[in-house]
């Protein structure tokens, strides 16, 4: 088990660099509530380029995982994986 769940791993490089963004201008000055509609924007580049990235990263470890010749060697593999997330 891990001492501290990092989320780079689900969002990316960039997902972390957005969310260190948000924690630093919500903490220089208060925002307003936004309203409902607001929320239902369009994703902007950076966004997708972090989902297009993770879903490479994703499609990565399957591929990885798939090569395994059996249980042993999957959960192996998923150790590993889990020790060090960029293989």
């Amino acid at each position: 088990m891990r001492a501290a769940d990092i989320p780079i791993d689900q969002e990316g490089a960039l997902g972390l660099c957005r969310l260190l963004l948000r924690i630093s201008q919500s903490s220089d000055t208060p925002t307003p509530p936004t309203p409902v509609a607001a929320e239902k924007t369009t994703p902007t580049l950076w966004e997708r380029f972090d989902r297009w990235m993770a879903g490479l990263r994703q499609r990565d470890r399957e591929r990885y995982l798939s090569q395994s010749q059996d249980i042993f060697d999957l959960e192996a593999r998923i150790r590993a994986l889990e020790r060090r997330p960029y293989y």
